[in-house]
């Protein structure tokens, strides 16, 4: 028969099995991660680099899908090169594997002074990626500030140009896919408070 000892050893080897197996496992699986870094971006940033690629730059998390579940959006600004162009790209990915499931590029635009972040409107079920250039492309006299909303299940890229002129009215051009009238209003009201004399005009700058 076992000793009181041994039976008592036995029942705590037993009790903590399940827990060595399950940190065996996640060992095993360094690049799922944890409810932890999902819910904090900049550690699931620091996730990224360690286990993607250590060039992202940003570490965004929602529901970019139709269904309910939620992915892992890796943005980066790339540099001009024989395989790349400059600007934003922006990768989709599965929460477990960091598998890729879509990647969209915004060119011309960069990481810094600008703003990358979920967007949910009311007509949409589930997340939109939003990236304001913000003061990157302004000065003192005038300059621009570039906004888009990335619509991964619609396959679709709305775009916004703002053009800031001294002593002229601030001139908003809107993607022709802007059809959707919260997309519209979504980018009047994002400039409308800071500029009141704005005006929507039919031609971009940009293909003058």
């Amino acid at each position: 028969m076992l000793s009181l000892n041994k039976k008592l050893f036995a029942g705590v080897f037993f009790l903590f099995l399940p827990m060595l197996i399950g940190c065996d496992r996640d060992s095993k699986n360094p690049s799922t991660p944890i409810e932890d870094y999902l819910v904090d971006n900049q550690k699931l940033l620091a996730h990224l680099k360690k286990n993607f690629d250590p060039q992202t730059e940003v570490a965004l998390y929602g529901q970019f899908d139709i269904d309910s579940s939620k992915e892992i959006l890796a943005l980066k600004e790339t540099k001009p090169s024989k395989t790349d162009k400059w600007g934003l790209k922006i990768q989709l990915l599965t929460k477990d594997s960091l598998k890729k499931k879509d990647e969209v590029f915004l060119p011309e635009m960069s990481t810094t002074e600008s703003i990358s972040t979920t967007q949910r409107l009311d007509s949409f079920s589930y997340d939109l990626f939003y990236y304001n250039s913000g003061s990157y492309y302004t000065g003192s006299s005038g300059g621009e500030i570039f906004a888009y909303l990335v619509d991964f299940p619609g396959r679709q890229t709305y775009y916004a140009h703002l053009v800031i002129s001294p002593n002229k009215p601030a001139a908003l051009f809107l993607s022709r896919n802007c059809g959707k009238q919260q997309v519209k209003d979504f980018f009047l009201n994002l400039f409308i408070l800071d500029y009141p004399e704005l005006v929507v005009v039919q031609k971009d700058i940009l293909s003058e």
